[in-house]
C-alpha cells in the first residue's frame, strides 16, 4: 500500500519545515543576537582571542589581559560578529599559597594567597616563621608554575615595625621562588598586600 499524494506532500512539508528551523537556529541573521560562555583557547598578537572554535574575537577595553583557559562571556550580533565581554568570576578567586617549611600566617592579616585576573596576578597576606625571625634570603614560598613571572620582580614590602622604615625587599624569580632580603634587624613577619605583576 502506498501513501496518498496528499500524505506525501504533508510529510515533505514537515521535513522542509524542520530543516529550515534547524538552519535558522544556527544562522545569526535568522536567530538574531546571542551570547554564551566559552573557554579561551588562544590569545592572538593583535589582541583578539580564539574561544571554542571561534577565531579572532575582539575584546572590550576592560578585558586587557586575556589568557588561555579563561571562561569568558561572548556576545554575537545579528551580523554574526563576535565580541568578548570579559572573564567570568568564580566563587573563590583567592587561592592560598603553599608556604615553605617553617613558615605560617603570623596570626594577623590575610592568609598568604593569590588572585589571577587574566595575566594579572595579585598577592595578599602575611608570612612569618614558626619561630624566631626570617633569615636574609630565606625562601618563604614557591609559586605555582601558572602564576610565575617571566622576569624576576621585586618590591619594598611592609614588615614588623621594629625598625624604621618598616620595609624589606621581597623578590619573586622566574622559578616562582619568593624570598626576602635584609642582612640585619631581621623581620618577624612580612606582608604581601598590594603586590601585583603580569605573567
Amino acid at each position: 500500500m502506498t501513501k496518498s499524494s496528499h500524505a506525501t506532500h504533508r510529510d515533505l512539508a514537515w521535513a522542509l519545515q524542520q530543516q529550515a528551523r534547524r538552519a535558522g537556529e544556527r544562522a545569526p541573521s535568522v536567530r538574531g543576537s546571542d551570547w554564551r560562555l566559552a573557554t579561551v583557547t588562544a590569545v592572538n598578537s593583535d589582541g583578539t582571542i580564539d574561544a571554542d572554535g571561534v577565531e579572532a574575537i575582539r575584546c572590550i577595553e576592560t578585558y586587557v589581559l586575556p589568557a588561555a583557559g579563561d571562561v569568558v562571556i561572548l556576545d554575537q550580533n545579528s551580523m554574526g560578529n563576535w565580541l568578548c565581554l570579559g572573564r567570568t568570576a568564580t566563587a573563590n578567586d583567592w587561592t592560598n599559597l603553599t608556604l615553605a617549611a617553617g613558615y605560617q600566617n603570623p596570626g594577623h592579616g590575610w592568609t598568604a594567597s593569590y588572585l589571577r585576573q587574566g595575566r594579572r596576578i595579585w598577592l595578599r597576606g602575611r608570612i612569618g616563621p614558626t619561630s624566631g625571625t626570617i633569615a636574609d634570603g630565606a625562601t618563604l614560598a614557591t609559586l605555582p608554575a601558572a602564576i610565575r613571572p617571566s622576569a624576576s620582580v621585586a618590591w619594598a614590602v611592609t614588615r614588623d615595625a621594629t625598625v624604621v622604615p618598616a620595609t624589606i625587599r621581597l623578590e619573586i624569580n622566574t622559578a616562582g621562588v619568593l624570598r626576602t632580603y635584609q642582612s640585619s634587624n631581621l623581620p618577624s613577619w612580612v606582608a604581601l598586600d598590594g603586590i601585583s605583576y603580569t605573567i
